[in-house]
């Protein structure tokens, strides 16, 4: 919602400043009629602006059109308008053909400027102007690159699954299979408390694969393409739906936390509660969030949790605390019997 409104001063802004006709020197005024007929020029060349996000071309060429009759009647005034929807341009359109287009403009009004005089002023405003579709340019290309990084990690998180599914099914069916097989021959020698017990463990062995395989499917099937905090509820219910029972306590507003910090959250939850699945034993389990200066994710079990080797899952989990400028603690609980996971995540670092 901050962006939004930030927008519209950007606009209501450059409008403003359009209209005033600011231009260096004092030239003579023209007469009332063609003064009007300016202001309303620069009024429409910043109203387009409003529209930019839609149609960035076509309000490139309405603010080019505005100037152009503005700067006629009362000499090169200053082009504000054009310099937003010049950035507007480059930055909607990563590739070179928006940068081309956005320069286009800027020789637009620079030839504007030559043919009206004073000619001094063309470099002045053509600086500004590239200066503008260079801040354009570059914002898109950061932009692809954290699209490139983020399909990456969708990617990479994908295959991670489905590696955990074949090792679940897989090590569950070979259970499984050399259980049954046990519980055959016992059966053969008459010994029927052997082949009970490889009943239990085929009973066993098969409701942990199932459990696991709904968890998987279920992180599959509800993962949002940009996760926010809010998505943590129902990362919950999934887990749930795997027969774990998931208690969520939040303390803080969910809004306004950046976008790269919230996917790091929700990343990290997502692999604490896989863990607490697959290797704690535990039946239910506590997410704890704090909103402050930063986010603080807490998530606990009251399982077999013992001082482990750090793993791939951990590293992973980690990294993503560090690449948002936090950091992660993962160990047994210090209160009890379990496994913690603790996450300290700012939420300034990545704002835009």
């Amino acid at each position: 919602m901050t962006g939004v409104w930030v927008d519209r001063a950007l606009v209501v802004a450059a409008t403003v400043l359009q209209v005033a006709s600011v231009r260096p020197g004092s030239g003579a005024e023209p007469d009332s009629v063609l003064a009007t007929v300016a202001s309303v020029a620069g009024l429409a060349g910043g109203l387009t602006l409003w529209f930019r996000h839609r149609a960035p071309l076509a309000v490139l060429a309405g603010t080019l059109l505005a100037y152009v009759v503005q700067a006629a009647i009362l000499g090169p005034v200053l082009p504000v308008a054009v310099s937003v929807a010049c950035y507007t341009v480059a930055r909607r359109d990563g590739s070179w053909r928006g940068a081309g287009t956005a320069i286009l403009g800027v020789l637009v009004v620079a030839s504007t400027v030559v043919v009206i005089g004073p000619a001094g002023l063309a470099p002045t405003y053509t600086a500004v102007l590239l200066v503008a579709v260079l801040a354009g340019a570059l914002g898109a290309a950061r932009e692809a690159r954290v699209g490139a990084a983020t399909r990456a990690a969708v990617l990479e998180e994908r295959l991670r699954i489905a590696r955990d599914l074949h090792d679940v099914v897989g090590h569950g069916m070979g259970a499984i299979t050399v259980q049954a097989g046990a519980g055959r021959m016992a059966l053969d020698a008459g010994a029927d408390d052997d082949a009970r017990r490889a009943l239990v463990t085929i009973e066993q062995a098969g409701r942990g694969v199932l459990r696991d395989v709904r968890w998987l499917v279920g992180v599959l099937r509800e993962r949002p393409q940009q996760a926010s905090l809010a998505d943590l509820a129902v990362l919950a219910d999934a887990a749930r739906g795997a027969g774990l029972a998931v208690e969520v306590t939040i303390d803080g507003t969910l809004d306004g936390v950046p976008a790269a910090t919230a996917e790091a959250a929700y990343r990290i939850a997502q692999e604490s509660l896989t863990n607490v699945l697959r290797h704690s034993g535990a039946d239910c389990a506590q997410m704890r969030i704090g909103i402050d200066e930063a986010v603080t994710l807490s998530v606990l079990d009251d399982g077999a949790g013992t001082a482990a080797a750090e793993g791939n899952g951990i590293r992973g989990m980690r990294e993503r605390a560090a690449a948002v400028g936090g950091d992660l603690h993962a160990g047994p609980r210090a209160d009890g019997p379990g496994w913690e996971i603790t996450a300290r995540l700012p939420i300034t670092r990545g704002r835009r």
